[in-house]
Formats: C-alpha cells, sequence, structure tokens
C-alpha cells in the first residue's frame, strides 16, 4: 500500500471512532449540574479550538452564551469579566493555547485544560489546575469527539449547559451509522464528492446551529483533501456575499460548488433566504445540494453533519489522490515559527 493509500486507511479509521470519542465523553468522571455563574470561555486553535464553537452554539439553543478565544493571550475583556476559561488544545503544545493558558494563570482566573498531554498539561497540573486527559495518537482533527465531549461536560458541571449525557449518547449512535466502520454516509459523501470534481467547494450554513458544521467542513477539506474552501452563514450571505458571483463573469458557474446544510429547527426566514438565494444566483455560480441533520437534539444534529462533512473531505481527497494524514505546510509553519533552541510550542 503507497503512503497516501496507507494514510487514507488511516483517516477513515479515525473518522469511523467518532461515535466511541463522544461515548467517551459521556462517560467522564465530572460532575452535573454545577452553580450556573459567570462566562465560560474556550481557548484554542484548529481542530481544538471549534469545540468552542460547537459549545456556542449547543449554549445558545439552551438560552445561554459561551465565549470563543482563538489567538495568543485572552480577550481584552477577561481581567474585567472574570470568566471561566477552558483552554483546548489536543497535542498540549500549541503556542497560542498556552499563551491563553499563562495570562488566565497570570489573572487568577479558574482554569480547566483538555489536551491529551504534552506542555500544557504539565504546566497546568504543575498549577493545580484541572486537567481533563483525552486519549493520544489522533489527529487534532480526528479527535473533535473527544475535545467536544470533555468541553461539554466542563460546560455543564459549571452550570452553563445542562447535563449532555443523553446527547452524546445519541450523538454517538448518530455517527455510527453514518460514519462508523458500517457508516451510510459514505454514499452521500460520494455523490457530493463526485460532483464537485474541479471545483472549489462553498459550504453555507445557518444561525446559530449549522454554521459551525459549515465551518467543519470547510477545515476539513482544507487539512484533508488539500484544497481551497470557504463558508458562509445565512441570513449574513443574503445581506452582501449574494452580490458576489458577477465576477469575473461565468467563472464561479463551471468552477465553485455550493452546499446548503439545513437544519428542521431553521428559522422559516432562513429556509426563504436559502431558495431565492439560490434561485437568484443559478445563473451565476452552481448549487450542488442540500445535507440535512438528523436526530432529536442539537448535537446529535450538529454531529450528523459532521459525520458526513468528514467523509466528504476523505473522498475528496481520494479523488484528488491526496494524502489526508499530511499537513506539510502547517508542519513548514510551525518548524519556521519554532526557536532552534526551543523544547515547547512546536504543536497545533
Amino acid at each position: 500500500m503507497n503512503e497516501t493509500l496507507s494514510g487514507h486507511a488511516e483517516m477513515r479509521s479515525q473518522m469511523a471512532a467518532l461515535g466511541a470519542q463522544l461515548r467517551w465523553g459521556a462517560d467522564l468522571s465530572l460532575p452535573v449540574g454545577g452553580d450556573a455563574g459567570g462566562e465560560i470561555l474556550v481557548c484554542g486553535m484548529g481542530g481544538s479550538g471549534i469545540t468552542g464553537d460547537f459549545l456556542a452554539a449547543v449554549a445558545a439553543t439552551e438560552g445561554r452564551r459561551t465565549s470563543v478565544h482563538k489567538s495568543y493571550g485572552l480577550p481584552g475583556w477577561a481581567a474585567r469579566e472574570k470568566p471561566s476559561v477552558t483552554v483546548v488544545s489536543y497535542s498540549g503544545d500549541t503556542s497560542e493555547a498556552l499563551s491563553s493558558w499563562e495570562r488566565a494563570r497570570e489573572l487568577g482566573l479558574p482554569v480547566t485544560v483538555v489536551t491529551s498531554g504534552g506542555e500544557l498539561g504539565e504546566r497546568a497540573a504543575g498549577a493545580g489546575h484541572r486537567v481533563v486527559r483525552v486519549p493520544g495518537g489522533y489527529q487534532p482533527r480526528s479527535a473533535l469527539g473527544y475535545g467536544l465531549s470533555a468541553v461539554l461536560r466542563v460546560a455543564a458541571a459549571e452550570g452553563v449547559i445542562g447535563d449532555p449525557r443523553p446527547s452524546l449518547e445519541e450523538a454517538a449512535s448518530i455517527a455510527d451509522g453514518l460514519s462508523g466502520v458500517e457508516g451510510a454516509g459514505m454514499a452521500l459523501a460520494s455523490e457530493l464528492a463526485a460532483a464537485m470534481a474541479g471545483r472549489m467547494v462553498g459550504v453555507y450554513g445557518s444561525s446559530p446551529l449549522t454554521a459551525v458544521a459549515a465551518h467543519r467542513w470547510k477545515t476539513q477539506i482544507n487539512e484533508n483533501a488539500k484544497r481551497t474552501a470557504f463558508w458562509a452563514a445565512m441570513p449574513e450571505a443574503t445581506h452582501n456575499e449574494i452580490t458576489g458571483w458577477d465576477f469575473p463573469a461565468g467563472l464561479a458557474r463551471g468552477r465553485v460548488g455550493l452546499l446548503a446544510l439545513r437544519d428542521r429547527d431553521e428559522h422559516p426566514g432562513v429556509s426563504l433566504r436559502f431558495g431565492h438565494m439560490e434561485t437568484l444566483t443559478a445563473d451565476r455560480v452552481s448549487w450542488m445540494g442540500e445535507v440535512w441533520t438528523q436526530g432529536s437534539s442539537p448535537l446529535a444534529r450538529l454531529m450528523s453533519l459532521v459525520a458526513v462533512g468528514d467523509l466528504f473531505s476523505l473522498e475528496l481527497a481520494r479523488l484528488a489522490g491526496a494524502d489526508p494524514m499530511r499537513v506539510e505546510l502547517i508542519d513548514r509553519l510551525k518548524e519556521r515559527m519554532t526557536p532552534p533552541s526551543a523544547e515547547s510550542s512546536r504543536g497545533f
């Protein structure tokens, strides 16, 4: 088996573990239903940091607000508002996450770290902070189930959201049915990938739920298939992006494909805008299909889109002959960002 085929098989195996990862989080020994207090702030980058976006989407359906920080340090308001901080870094060596943890420590904020180890795990444990250790051995983007379920359990322990364990169990079952070893999601993923041959992929979601799934699809396409992609959220896209398909004239019609991620509980105005936008732009850009959420709870519906999107990115990689396990440019960037003598800040 050549390297690319081997990478494809390994990534497929990691994707098949999504359901098991979510169940792992449901079984975590963390309390449930703490005091509903102030703000919770999730810090992290890439496949780790997106757990904060998923938490925000789930919390919004419960009428709660959470915040996400994807950079160095903490947002300026943190010193005044004193949020509870959760720092997520699968490798434990992400430079931005280490910076966020250090700033939270300086401010004396309550901190939880979610990681498989690395420098972040060591430093947080040494400082007496709560450390939730997730199993290692995965690509960070393929460990979403671990990171997200841990973040949800932490948020529940702090009273920010309700008990997520029933939703995690439902989401795990749906993930098994779609992206598990015998999952049914591959047929849809293959159909969509074949339709996208030679096209740039655009993914549309809607606020508050499916926009985060659209973001996930975009980043999975970037890392797994090595393809440029973009995402946008409804209804905002109908106030600006709808006008952007006129130039270069005719280019987008043959070279860009759009997908819509839909949910049964999307606002009626969003449903209307999806239809009108497709009709009004059909002569300018190609709309290739819709993917609807499956399941009952908001979390399960989100995970149904994640499962299909992951497989879609893998099929795009296969069709392009790309190795989904390799992220050469990220690795080269890390080398440039790491001083020769440094032993830390090497992971994303």
